[in-house]
């Protein structure tokens, strides 16, 4: 039977020769700015990231250097199929929290089974492709998530409690990571059964996703199995947390004047730094953003409900705050194109400094997620940020003939 989700033989750091676990691994290649680059690859000449981010186009380069870290098994295959549990136990906000799921095969090419839930950038995906043709290798997994529980998967999950997990180490960012090969048949059967009947959502990894479907296109005679790439799964848990994705922007005219443009359809409110997450979370008018420039926040809330019917006769899209600051509120201020994006209040403020200015988001709730997945609608670009990050360089799949 072809399964939805299958184990696998993976590739990893050999333990016998790489003792420090967490001197090796790395965040994906899409969060890593080039100050943390000099400081992981700094770390270990055999760091991931020497092979996971692309050095000036050098390709070959990079291709060539995994290939050694084969030939000399400072990287081994594993000699058996497994499925690998991987769980990351981490705080936020002052709580501790556990998420846990499965490191697959997923299929790729089975329609009605997977659903992705953002559009993707085309400068993202060009890289990858030339690495993934070089390197004929997936290095990072995808993230996809099972929108309900599933009992028999946390039952697989808190029997591997019980044994000595293969790789336990804590991150650079003090997030605890701890792995467990899964490689009883029995076990692996169970796994693939259960996922064989549930719907997924790519979480994270839409442009790793796309780019591996179009290389098993151009390429399905020349590999085994090419229609799968690895994917970590995950289902409904008290860990599954989404932030939210704040915008960072220069202006062209000053705040008074944005506050002019925008008061025909806002409540504009003053705020602090103590407030402005709390106000933004609780608020439960139809839309409402925080602003911030120069030391100042703002709590701006939407006076009409009617007035999003004029921005889009979409029902899903009206209840989208990302979609509705790009296609609303920005498109009426004159500002610069470039937008950069941050997860925290704190970061915001720090990346506005005294020039630009932060336009504050609530987090999206999971339950949107999977309701819009599941409707066929995407997500505009960073509208989701899954926290934390999987990491890259646990577990890579080399393609086989």
């Amino acid at each position: 039977m072809s399964y939805t989700i299958k184990p696998f033989r993976a590739t990893y750091y050999n333990p016998g020769k790489i003792k420090n676990i967490a001197s090796v691994v790395c965040p994906p290649y899409d969060v890593i700015s080039p100050a943390q680059l000099e400081r992981l690859q700094k770390t270990s000449g055999y760091n991931f990231s020497h092979i996971l981010m692309s050095h000036d186009g050098e390709y070959m380069l990079q291709g060539k250097k995994f290939r050694d870290w084969v030939s000399d098994q400072v990287m081994v295959d594993d000699d058996q199929e497994c499925f690998y549990l991987y769980e990351q136990t981490f705080r936020l906000e002052k709580k501790s929290y556990t998420r846990y799921g499965i490191l697959s095969l997923l299929r790729m090419d089975r329609e009605g089974t997977v659903f992705p839930h953002e559009h993707t950038l085309s400068k993202p995906k060009e890289d990858r492709k030339k690495i993934i043709r070089e390197l004929k290798a997936n290095l990072s997994p995808i993230f996809v998530i099972i929108p309900s529980k599933v009992a028999s998967l946390d039952s697989l999950y808190k029997s591997c409690l019980k044994r000595k997990p293969f790789f336990a180490f804590k991150d650079f960012g003090g997030c605890r990571n701890r792995l467990w090969r899964v490689c009883d048949p029995k076990e692996t059967r169970m796994v693939s059964s259960v996922v064989q009947k549930k719907r997924l959502v790519i979480a994270d990894g839409h442009h790793r996703f796309e780019v591996s479907y179009d290389y098993f296109l151009n390429n399905k005679e020349k590999f085994r199995d090419l229609n799968y790439l690895v994917a970590y799964v995950s289902w409904q848990q008290n860990g599954l947390l989404i932030l939210p994705t704040h915008r960072v922007v220069r202006l062209k005219e000053s705040l008074n004047s944005v506050f002019r443009k925008l008061a025909q359809y806002f409540e504009v409110k003053t705020a602090s730094a103590k407030n402005i997450e709390r106000l933004l979370k609780k608020d439960n008018s139809p839309f409402s953003f925080g602003i911030y420039q120069n030391g100042r926040y703002y709590l701006l809330r939407l006076k009409k409900a009617s007035t999003l019917g004029k921005v889009t006769s979409d029902k899903f899209n009206r209840k989208l705050n990302t979609y509705l600051l790009h296609h609303f509120v920005l498109p009426m201020l004159d500002l610069e194109q470039e937008i950069e994006y941050t997860h925290t209040i704190v970061e915001a403020k720090e990346l506005s400094g005294t020039e630009k200015t932060a336009f504050l988001l609530k987090a999206i709730p999971l339950d949107t997620v999977f309701t819009m997945a599941n409707k066929g609608y995407r997500f505009p670009q960073k509208s989701t940020y899954f926290y934390p990050k999987l990491l890259s360089g646990l577990v890579v799949r080399r393609f086989v003939k």
